[in-house]
């Protein structure tokens, strides 16, 4: 079992130096099986939108094309994985939790998750759509994407955000107990399963792509700059 954390300025922000260093650890990771948490009392509170003012154009490109390449590695990741949401999961940090296999919370009154870029004037890239796509129902999807809302637990337990609540104090031996059940099961028929499920979720046509790159990386540059 391999173990990533998530850490960042403030409650774990999502910058491009995350993205990297997430990348490193997936790469350190190889086929192992994934426990992801965040440090300290969050999981991730979503982007570092201080760090973001400071970019320019390519800075905000290199921080999207980073997010995808980290999502889709972890959406795909041959081997278990489960999220351990020890703290508000927002945004990107909800994204994260949703790349996993099995997401536990800890039921924490004041624990929020849920997509809020919208509410920020943002406009989503396709693997955000690649991800929630999977894990929820499609009138979640919208209802989610398009509320820009934090849930508690048990909202989020209702639409599929969250497979699992458990007591504070328990959330890191559960989540630990669940991968290693997972990572008990034959390996190659695991990940074969998984990327037969997952791939073709992934949309990988010429025209996201061009979106991608001549709209929405753009558009990000622009809210950003108006905030």
């Amino acid at each position: 079992m391999h173990r990533i954390t998530l850490q960042g300025r403030g409650p774990n922000t999502m910058s491009l130096a995350m993205m990297e260093s997430l990348e490193r650890a997936l790469d350190e990771a190889k086929d192992q099986p994934l426990l992801v948490t965040g440090a300290g009392n969050a999981f991730s509170s979503g982007l570092d939108l201080d760090a973001l003012a400071e970019m320019d154009a390519t800075g905000v490109r290199d921080l999207l094309l980073a997010m995808e390449r980290v999502t889709h590695r972890l959406f795909l990741h041959p081997a278990p994985t489960v999220a351990f949401v020890n703290g508000h999961a927002v945004a990107g940090g909800c994204l994260i939790a949703q790349c996993c296999d099995i997401r536990i919370a800890v039921r924490e009154p004041k624990l929020r998750i849920g997509m809020t870029g919208v509410a920020i004037g943002l406009t989503y890239p396709p693997f955000v759509f690649d991800v929630l796509g999977a894990r929820l129902s499609a009138a979640n999807v919208e209802r989610v994407l398009l509320s820009a809302t934090r849930y508690d637990f048990d909202q989020a337990l209702s639409l599929g955000l969250l497979d699992e609540a458990v007591a504070m104090g328990d959330g890191l031996a559960r989540a630990t107990t669940v991968l290693e059940e997972r990572a008990a099961l034959p390996a190659a028929s695991y990940a074969s399963t998984k990327l037969a499920l997952r791939k073709p979720r992934i949309d990988a046509s010429a025209e996201a792509r061009k979106r991608f790159v001549e709209e929405i990386v753009p558009s990000w540059t622009a809210a950003l700059i108006r905030r």
